[in-house]
C-alpha cells in the first residue's frame, strides 16, 4: 500500500482542521447572547468586535514571522487551544471583562492560525508539483466547512433557549475545536526557503508587500469585500431578521441556508474563474454584496430574509478567489505566512474600526442608515475589481 503525497496527507489532516476551528455552533447568536441575554448594549458588542479585530490586526506580522521561521505547524496547535479556551471563558464569564479576555484569546488563534494554514497547504501542493491544484483543493475544503456548517447552524437552536442563550453552544464549539489541535499535531511540515536574521525576513517582507504587482490591490479589495460580508452574517445578521419577525429559533436555521449557498460557492469558485475569468467573478462579488445591502434598505419587510442569505455566495467564492490569487503572486515561500498574514491584517483591522462605528449607528442612528452605508461601501470592491487580473 502506498503512502500519502505530502499534499494528500496535508489536504486531509487541513480539512479536519479547518472544520474544527470553523463550525461555530454560536455563530448566529452572537448579538441577541451579548445584548438580549447578558444585557450589554450594541455599542459593549461592537467594542469587543473591534477589540477582537484590533488586537488581531496587532498580532497578525509578528505571529507570521512566527510561524514562517519556527514551523506553521505549531502555530496552528497553538491557535486551536486559543480557540477553545476563548469558548470556554464566553460559556463560564459573566461581564464586559470576561468577554473582553475572551476575544483577546478568539484574536490570538485567528493571528496563529491565519496565513499559516494556507501556507502550509499551498507549499504541500508545490512540493508534489501540484500547486495548480491548489485552488480546487481550497475550495473543496473550504465548501467542506460550510456544508457541516450548514448542518450545524440548522441544529444550533437545539442547543440555545428560546431567549437566545448560547452559553451550550460555545462550550461544544469548545470542544470541538480541541480536534483540530489533534489534527495540526499530525500534519508534517513541507520544505521551505532558507530563513534569515527576522529583521531581514520582515524587511524583505514589506519590500514584497510593496513591489509584487498587484498585491496590494487584492489585499485592498479582499478587507472590503471581507467586511461587507461579515457585517451581514454577524452584525446586521440579527438586527435584520428580528425587524423582518423571524423567531430567534429561525436564525441557526437561515445561517444554514446561507452556509449552504456558500458551500456550493465555494465547491465551484475555481470552475467559475476558469470559466469567465478573475475580474469579472471579482465584479460579480462585489456586485451581489452591494445589490443585497441596497435592497435590504429598499424593501424590509419579509422579504429581508432570504435577501440576507445571498450574502452566502460571496462568503463561498471570495475567500477561494483571493487565497489562491495571494498565493500565486508570492514567490518566496519562506515569507510566504508573513505575507499572507497581512491578509487578515488588513481585513480584521478594517473591520475592526468599521464595525465600532457601524454598531455605534444602530444604537444612535438607525438600521435603514447602516445598510446604507455598506452599499455605498460595495462601490470601492467595485472599482479595485480590475486589478485582479491572473
Amino acid at each position: 500500500m502506498t503512502s500519502l503525497t505530502s499534499s494528500a496527507r496535508s489536504f486531509r489532516l487541513m480539512l479536519v482542521y479547518q472544520l474544527s476551528q470553523n463550525v461555530t455552533l454560536y455563530w448566529p447568536y452572537m448579538f441577541v447572547f451579548i445584548t438580549s441575554v447578558r444585557g450589554l448594549p450594541a455599542s459593549d458588542f461592537g467594542l469587543l468586535k473591534a477589540l477582537y479585530y484590533l488586537s488581531v490586526m496587532g498580532a497578525e506580522l509578528p505571529l507570521g514571522v512566527v510561524a514562517d521561521r519556527l514551523g506553521r505547524r505549531s502555530t496552528l496547535i497553538l491557535g486551536a487551544l486559543a480557540n477553545s479556551g476563548a469558548c470556554l471563558l464566553y460559556a463560564g464569564g459573566s461581564g464586559f471583562a470576561a468577554y473582553a479576555a475572551a476575544e483577546l484569546l478568539f484574536a490570538l488563534a485567528t493571528a496563529l492560525q491565519s496565513g499559516a494554514d494556507s501556507a502550509l497547504l499551498f507549499d504541500s501542493y508545490a512540493a508534489d508539483d501540484r500547486a495548480h491544484e491548489f485552488a480546487r483543493a481550497k475550495g473543496a475544503i473550504n465548501a467542506a466547512v460550510l456544508g457541516v456548517a450548514t448542518a450545524a447552524f440548522a441544529l444550533a437552536g437545539l442547543l440555545v433557549s428560546s431567549d437566545g442563550d448560547a452559553t451550550v453552544a460555545y462550550l461544544a464549539t469548545g470542544i470541538l475545536s480541541l480536534a483540530g489541535a489533534a489534527a495540526a499535531l499530525a500534519l508534517r511540515e513541507p520544505p521551505r526557503g532558507a530563513t534569515v536574521r527576522v529583521r531581514r525576513h520582515v524587511a524583505d517582507s514589506l519590500r514584497d508587500l510593496v513591489h509584487t504587482p498587484g498585491l496590494m490591490a487584492t489585499l485592498a479589495y479582499g478587507a472590503l469585500v471581507y467586511a461587507a460580508i461579515r457585517a451581514a452574517n454577524a452584525l446586521v445578521w440579527n438586527p435584520v431578521l428580528a425587524g423582518a419577525g423571524v423567531p430567534v429559533s429561525a436564525y441557526g436555521a437561515l445561517s444554514g441556508a446561507a452556509t449552504l449557498l456558500g458551500a456550493f460557492a465555494a465547491w465551484r469558485a475555481d470552475a467559475w474563474r476558469r470559466r469567465i475569468g478573475t475580474t469579472k467573478l471579482a465584479v460579480g462579488i462585489a456586485g451581489s454584496l452591494a445589490a443585497m445591502y441596497a435592497l435590504l434598505a429598499l424593501a424590509p419587510g419579509a422579504w429581508a430574509a432570504p435577501i440576507l442569505v445571498t450574502h452566502g455566495f460571496a462568503l463561498g467564492v471570495a475567500p477561494v478567489l483571493l487565497v489562491d490569487l495571494l498565493n500565486r503572486r508570492i514567490v518566496a515561500s519562506e515569507r510566504r505566512a508573513t505575507l499572507l498574514s497581512f491578509e487578515s491584517l488588513f481585513q480584521r483591522g478594517f473591520y475592526g474600526v468599521l464595525v465600532y462605528a457601524a454598531s455605534s449607528a444602530l444604537d444612535e442612528s438607525s438600521l435603514t442608515s447602516v445598510l446604507i452605508g455598506f452599499a455605498l461601501l460595495c462601490a470601492i470592491p467595485l472599482a479595485l475589481a480590475a486589478r485582479l487580473r491572473e
